[in-house]
């Protein structure tokens, strides 16, 4: 995961705070639109679900880009709920540590959305 991930962590860390902030607060807006009750019930049909499983599974459509993304945000990807790729929640963190030479815990930023399981209320 690290090895995949290191260019845009490299790319995002040559970059002003706010773009690391603004990748963040999309990757969160994105996830928050998964986090539904009826995408749950369909990723526990391939395998028991955690809320933690289920928040990983999710990134996996951030990562397979724009037309995947859309396709499972419409019911139509079921190959999503058989993955993972936690990996990429860390990347703000690591890229503004990295920046700023500074433990990627100290990071100063939080989302509007949250991404976890059952934050988007309306849809749970």
């Amino acid at each position: 995961d690290d090895k995949v991930l290191r260019p845009l962590v490299e790319y995002l860390a040559q970059q002003p705070d706010e773009t690391i902030f603004s990748f963040d607060q999309t990757m969160a807006e994105l996830l928050f639109e998964l986090d539904t009750k009826k995408n749950f019930r369909k990723a526990r049909r391939y395998y028991p679900h955690s809320d933690d499983t289920f928040l990983y599974s999710r990134c996996c459509a951030l990562i397979n880009g724009e037309k995947y993304y859309e396709k499972a945000k419409s019911g139509e990807i079921s190959d999503l709920w058989q993955m993972e790729f936690e990996a990429i929640l860390s990347v703000p963190m690591c890229a503004w540590g990295k920046k700023h030479e500074e433990d990627s815990g100290n990071y100063p930023y939080l989302t509007t959305k949250s991404y976890e399981t059952g934050s988007n209320v309306d849809e749970w």
